[in-house]
């Protein structure tokens, strides 16, 4: 079958039915290579960020593969009749839960480019040299490839941001957020992000946090907010 256009139906979900139906078809066979993702949102009349999601259930549950450098490919140890029959529950519960990363990536993405300019104001050389040593213990993590390190650090990074505006509610705010990372649909995205290049991704997003901590120590709140925006919307198409 050819893929169809989004009518009205959730938008992630409608990319997984159009790819489970070309594998069941024939029209995606086992080890076939499927359309790339800018592909995938021609063909489907969704958005990057839709397919996004898509995928990573996916992958989740087994039914694709991503080779780095290559692209995603119908996983060639897939059961089609398994697959249909029992994992369609299961991919809807990984977009779910998806989704629900996703909007906490939002709230996270509003809440702190609103929290850095208060940091900016109450920024200190002491509060600098922390974040420098941080800096580099997430470029080690980073340049070694110890993924579970980076994200530990990553972490850290983003609640010293809020602890150095000195208010206590900004700080247990972003603790919050943080425990709502521990949430199974955040963590997989986390592995989406970080691991099919995970060097040159660490090694990326250690420059995009050492960026927003320069433009801070130079004291220009706008550049912060707007690489500390650029920092969490990266991924969205």
């Amino acid at each position: 079958m050819g893929f169809q256009q989004l009518a009205d139906t959730n938008r992630p979900r409608h990319v997984v039915d159009q790819i489970l139906s070309s594998i069941r078809d024939g029209t995606l066979p086992a080890g076939e290579r499927i359309p790339s993702e800018a592909k995938l949102a021609e063909l489907t009349g969704v958005g990057r960020t839709s397919v996004r999601e898509a995928l990573a259930a996916l992958r989740l549950m087994g039914v694709i593969e991503t080779r780095v450098g290559a692209g995603s490919f119908v996983s060639a140890a897939l059961d089609g009749g398994r697959m249909l029959a029992d994992a369609a529950s299961e991919i809807a519960s990984a977009i779910s839960a998806s989704e629900e990363a996703l909007q906490l990536q939002e709230a996270r993405a509003v809440f702190e480019t609103g929290l850095v300019r208060l940091t900016v104001a109450r920024w200190t050389s002491e509060k600098g040299a922390g974040f420098a040593d941080l800096l580099s213990e997430m470029s080690g993590a980073a340049e070694a490839e110890r993924y579970e390190d980076y994200i530990r650090l990553h972490r850290e990074f983003h609640l010293t941001l809020a602890q150095a505006t000195d208010n206590a509610v900004v700080e247990q705010t972003e603790r919050s957020f943080l425990e709502y990372m521990d949430h199974e649909g955040w963590q997989d995205m986390e592995r989406q992000a970080y691991l099919p290049n995970r060097g040159e991704y660490l090694r990326e997003s250690v420059l995009e946090h050492r960026a927003i901590i320069d433009a801070i120590s130079a004291g220009e709140a706008q550049e912060a907010a707007d690489l500390l925006h650029d920092h969490f919307v990266r991924h969205e198409g």
